[in-house]
């Protein structure tokens, strides 16, 4: 993962750090880790990890098994969903997410920006069509995702052109875009058309739909997103006819309410 014993200032603390990383290794690897394993992420010794895993078991956050390996329990949730519970937008948000999973029929998910990636903070699944499981904090590169281009190419300049200037466009399928030229050049087409496509660019066999949730200044804070088999029923053309209007009306309306509301709406938004 990275090496965390550079200097911090006097306030920063080194152990808690360590800790959360341990974590966030769990998220990066989709997998329980070896004692060995977690000491390598987090480039420490067995000793520090030994200790680090020793508190986060008594905490409740990890356990191990009979093979010693540590994994996950799901009071890790905790962190993440009391983060959720709490903001206004939520309950606003589910409302109409809902009923757009009942007209459409298709899953239907929300994201937002988080770096280069984006992270899935609510999903409403129909089935499971990807080679991976997508859950609530699985993140995804913004490149190769509908609602990565909806979120770069409709947010905050600001917050958007610095993750631009260090992404890593890796090709995933035959279909990726992997020249930073080309996909600013499909951002512009996303700012035009007010929706983005994902044409089997993470996955082959995967297309998706996505719009933003705007906030009272316009940027995208969080992007709500379609995820359909690539079949000729849902062929880029019939997405674009049928899904992109339903997703943009569905994301203007809980675009303009969370805005008369005055909630404050979801992590990276500007009030």
């Amino acid at each position: 993962m990275r090496n965390i014993s550079i200097e911090k200032p006097r306030y920063f603390i080194n152990s808690l750090t360590k800790g959360l990383y341990v974590l966030q290794a769990y998220g990066q690897t989709g997998h329980p880790l070896t004692l060995s394993e977690i000491a390598h992420a987090l480039g420490v010794n067995n000793t520090t990890a030994t200790r680090l895993c020793y508190t986060l078991s008594e905490l409740g956050f990890i356990k191990r098994d009979g093979q010693r390996r540590y994994h996950l329990t799901p009071k890790v949730l905790t962190l993440g969903y009391s983060y959720i519970s709490g903001l206004a937008w939520q309950e606003v948000a589910e409302y109409y997410l809902e009923s757009l999973f009942k007209d459409v029929q298709e899953t239907v998910n929300l994201s937002i920006l988080d770096g280069s990636e984006i992270i899935y903070l609510f999903r409403i699944i129909k089935r499971k069509y990807l080679p991976f499981d997508i859950q609530i904090g699985t993140k995804l590169p913004v490149y190769c995702t509908a609602a990565g281009k909806v979120l770069m190419a409709m947010g905050d300049p600001e917050k958007v052109e610095p993750i631009l200037k260090t992404l890593e466009l890796k090709p995933l399928t035959v279909r990726t875009i992997t020249r930073l030229d080309k996909f600013r050049e499909e951002l512009e087409r996303v700012r035009r058309k007010g929706y983005a496509i994902n044409d089997e660019e993470l996955v082959i066999g995967n297309r998706g739909v996505a719009a933003p949730i705007r906030d009272k200044h316009g940027y995208a804070v969080a992007a709500i997103h379609f995820a359909v088999p690539a079949t000729n029923y849902y062929s880029r053309a019939q997405m674009e006819k049928t899904l992109a209007p339903q997703v943009m009306k569905t994301a203007q309306e809980i675009s303009e309410a969370l805005i008369k509301m005055e909630a404050p709406l979801v992590m990276g938004g500007s009030s």
